[in-house]
């Protein structure tokens, strides 16, 4: 599998992907002694047009990080998306057992 493309910036959109959207407030929780819990994901994606059919924006989620990548992995195959990409409020969220991130960060 091929390592995927990444952003840490809200305003990068990517119009032919899947997006997956991961995201703690486990620092500010951690901080003030509270316990969070496991990273959270969000699935989202732009309009798409295949095979003539219409796919509407949407989101879904939330979801433990494994289930949106398989969530992801069905939608893309499903509705003929290019790729998968990654939002991520900070790369040190990304754990390795969730698959390998570009080494440089981007949609392109």
């Amino acid at each position: 599998m091929s390592p995927y493309a990444w952003s840490t910036d809200d305003d990068e959109v990517a119009l032919d992907a899947i997006i997956i959207g991961i995201a703690s407030d486990e620092k500010a929780f951690t901080a003030a002694g509270i316990y969070y819990g496991p990273v959270t994901a969000s699935i989202y994606w732009p309009d798409w047009i295949t095979q003539g059919d219409m796919i509407k924006a949407a989101l879904e989620g939330p979801y433990t990080v494994p289930e949106a990548l398989a969530r992801a992995e069905t939608l893309r195959d499903l509705w003929a998306f290019n790729r998968i990409v990654i939002a991520i409020q900070d790369r040190g969220l990304w754990q390795r057992e969730w698959g390998d991130l570009r080494e440089t960060e981007g949609f392109d």
